[in-house]
């Protein structure tokens, strides 16, 4: 686990793209699971990134409704590079309980678009219903302070 101040949050998020950007093409979604307890830096991870990314839209929990989609800009990132992906796709699967009900988001739309990133808070409640993830992120906020936070990135 590495420890990250939240100041620092945007280095470490964007560590995570170049992650990102050394995984192999694929034909479909790239998915990153994000596992931790309520309140451990999931969303504002997410909420970091897509700033990163460029999302012009608030990013805000999808709790209540779900599932949110953002689109990207088109053409090249701002550092001049040729964009990977055109959506990104936040889920919280804390409110789901089974499968079933994670198909009534009709996830076929989103996980077949190779050009999409989804970032899935909570992909233990349905996970059997996920693909295998292309990236795993840890949270917690145990034995850190207030505004720290431990991530781990498998």
């Amino acid at each position: 686990m590495t420890f990250v101040p939240l100041p620092e949050l945007p280095e470490y998020v964007r560590n995570v793209r170049a992650m990102l950007k050394l995984l192999p093409a694929k034909t479909e979604a790239t998915t990153v699971w994000l596992i931790g307890d309520l309140g451990a830096g999931k969303t504002t991870f997410v909420q970091t990134l897509s700033k990163e990314m460029e999302v012009q839209e608030d990013v805000q929990s999808p709790t209540y409704v779900l599932m949110k989609s953002y689109s990207l800009p088109d053409n090249l990132t701002q550092y001049g590079e040729v964009r990977r992906f055109r959506r990104l796709v936040h889920i919280d699967a804390y409110r789901l309980n089974d499968a079933k009900e994670f198909a009534a988001l009709k996830p076929s739309e989103f996980l077949n678009d190779p050009e999409t990133l989804v970032m899935i808070e909570w992909p233990e409640r349905v996970a059997e219903a996920l693909p295998a993830p292309d990236l795993t992120i840890t949270f917690t906020s145990e034995n850190a302070r207030e505004k720290e936070r431990y991530i781990e990135v498998v």
